[in-house]
């Protein structure tokens, strides 16, 4: 019955409450617009990032982790990739052989970072052969011998173009300089101008002739998963398979290096026994002796000081600015709706407080004749929330519709583009709102009508019957 009399009162005066639903929900609109628009940014640099530069996890030797020292690489490759593919949610595997080389031209010269890939294998877990900009661009066709693909940027800086000869310098495992010539293949260009600059992709097997191996090893396994940042299960599976942990001189020089704390360092020192524990062991180990909050403070540090064997990256491991953006998409909805809902909730008090003040003598009769105050109080809590909640589902409605026809079509930032993929975001921009962050900013309007409510349910509760019935 309250609701029904709430509901009732609001359209009692049809232009003010109007005037506050068209408010609270335009309001909300450009909230949802301005949150859809920031998740899109940030999702397609996600999605760019993962697809192209680190995939969802990568596997390497722990010892290569440190240096990139081309000695260190994963041995019994194919087996690993066998027993990778067969888990839950793994999508594709794929090898790599990586050093740091000198790449020159006749124009120019330039540091790189080199990759060895298998090109119809590396297809499954990145896009970047989508990302070839020159019409005679090929992924690793129409040059049989010693192919290789350059970013855009690199090949403006080497001034050189299709089927161009660059050379290769670098060092392979026995220490000797190798200095070999490649024709250029095909020319790409992703999101982020940074990585087009820094890296550069030959065959696997011309990089493994030339680094000197001869074994089943590689450097970096990539793996990418349908569900491409849930990859917590796989990284706990592969760590306890093939990742183990030791406390020696090496590891204690690491931490002292790392500049960790000196009394969990000398903590860390007692332990020093060179046995080798699993990774559920070693974390056992290390928090009953320093503290299950420290050992969270430090984890990082002493785990890769500690670590053996393969070392298993997550995306938010290899690159740690995606994991903060992956985590600021959350709260992005409370900020920009937050901001919007304080604003509004103002105008929400202002107008309650104008209703209650209206019909003051009316509350003092209802008092008067037997209602509770407290369903009095209700009552306008309960009118509060309807006229916030209208409001806002009219916003939400519009602002669904609004992201719906943006996201169907992008919203293009070409006049931003080269300013955005120097920091590697897309200059096509996909908007999108979860149903989650719908179902979050309903409960906000609710919040916000109820706290909008509480002064002027107070002052209504605190009326006289006597002294209310005889305002005019």
């Amino acid at each position: 019955m309250i609701l029904s009399i709430a509901w009732k009162n609001i359209w009692r005066n049809k232009t003010r409450s109007l005037v506050v639903i068209l408010a609270v929900g335009f309001g909300l609109m450009a909230g949802v617009v301005a949150v859809a628009f920031m998740n899109g940014l940030m999702l397609g640099r996600l999605n760019d990032a993962i697809k192209i530069e680190v995939s969802s996890l990568q596997l390497h030797n722990s010892k290569f982790m440190e240096n990139d020292e081309i000695q260190y690489t994963i041995n019994n490759t194919t087996e690993l990739m066998s027993f990778v593919s067969k888990q839950p949610n793994v999508k594709a595997v794929s090898k790599r052989l990586k050093t740091n080389a000198m790449i020159t031209s006749n124009h120019a010269a330039a540091g790189v970072t080199l990759l060895g890939i298998e090109p119809e294998n590396e297809k499954k877990t990145s896009e970047l052969y989508l990302h070839l900009v020159d019409s005679n661009s090929q992924y690793f066709k129409g040059v049989k011998r010693r192919p290789i693909l350059i970013g855009q940027k690199m090949a403006e800086k080497l001034k050189v173009h299709i089927r161009s000869k660059v050379a290769l310098s670098f060092v392979d495992i026995n220490s000797v300089s190798v200095r070999e010539v490649f024709k250029v293949v095909g020319i790409f260009k992703t999101q982020n101008t940074g990585f087009d600059e820094m890296n550069a992709f030959i065959r696997f097997d011309d990089a493994k002739k030339m680094l000197s191996y001869k074994n089943d090893e590689s450097h970096e396994i990539a793996i990418l998963l349908n569900e491409m940042l849930n990859s917590e299960a796989l990284k706990d599976t592969l760590t306890t398979k093939y990742s183990h942990y030791t406390i020696n001189k090496n590891t204690i020089l690491r931490l002292q290096n790392d500049s960790i704390p000196e009394k969990i360092l000398s903590t860390i020192k007692t332990l020093n026994s060179n046995t080798i524990y699993s990774s559920k062991e070693f974390k056992k180990k290390i928090m009953n002796s320093i503290g299950e909050e420290k050992y969270a403070s430090y984890r990082k540090q002493i785990n890769a000081a500690a670590e053996q064997g393969i070392n298993v990256s997550e995306w938010k491991d290899l690159s740690p600015e995606l994991a903060m953006q992956s985590t600021w998409l959350d709260f992005m909805v409370f900020i920009f709706v937050g901001i919007i809902l304080v604003a509004l909730g103002f105008g929400i008090v202002n107008t309650m407080l104008m209703v209650v003040l209206e019909r003051v003598r009316e509350l003092g009769m209802l008092i008067a004749i037997g209602m509770n105050r407290r369903k009095v109080f209700r009552m306008i809590i309960i009118e509060s929330v309807l006229l916030s909640l209208t409001g806002g589902l009219f916003g939400i409605l519009i602002g669904w519709i609004v992201v719906s026809t943006l996201n169907s079509s992008g919203v293009n930032m070409s006049m931003f583009s080269e300013g955005m993929q120097a920091i590697g975001y897309p200059s096509l921009v996909y908007p999108s709102v979860s149903i989650s962050n719908y179902i979050d900013i309903t409960i906000m309007v609710i919040a916000t009508g109820i706290l909008a409510a509480i002064y002027p349910a107070i002052h209504a509760i605190k009326l006289k019957p006597a002294e209310a019935i005889r305002e005019e």
